[in-house]
């Protein structure tokens, strides 16, 4: 829905994208009005070095679901910060003789302006955190490990 205006219209959403294989092991992703994503397995399965992984895609989103919901409600709360960065590392194994995601670590680096807004910020996270349904979507376990710092 290409005309939101700042407000949720329902209780159900649809996203699609479109996939071709373009050789072994590799695609590209499609959607409308979006460039092309590159993907391969992993190189531990074979894939090319240097092209995304479904993988890396899975782990991305979690981290960028966990920032753009932040963003929404610092946004609400007309909470400003200085920045807002983030690493994230998705840990695969093997369970029951299958590869599933076990845990997910988020590690978001926010700066803020004044001490009290380091307190804000934890909240907002946590916040954000029960409130990402990516994540909320997954069965492994979401590990944050924010670092909340004055900016100098």
């Amino acid at each position: 829905m290409n005309d939101y205006k700042g407000k949720v219209r329902g209780k159900r959403f649809t996203y699609s994208t479109g996939i071709k294989l373009t050789g072994k092991g590799e695609g590209t992703i499609e959607s409308i009005d979006k460039p092309s994503i590159k993907l391969s397995t992993p190189v531990e399965f074979g894939g090319k070095a240097g092209i995304w992984t479904p993988e890396e895609l899975l782990v991305a989103s979690v981290n960028s679901c966990l920032m753009t919901t932040f963003s929404y409600y610092a946004a609400k709360k007309d909470f400003k910060f200085i920045s807002y960065e983030s690493q994230a590392e998705g840990i695969v194994e093997l369970f029951e003789m299958k590869y599933s995601f076990s845990e997910i670590t988020i590690r978001p680096k926010i700066k803020v302006s004044c001490k009290d807004d380091i307190e804000v910020a934890k909240n907002l996270l946590k916040i954000s955190k029960d409130g990402c349904f990516v994540s909320n979507s997954l069965k492994a376990e979401i590990i944050l490990e924010p670092e909340i710092k004055l900016a100098s």
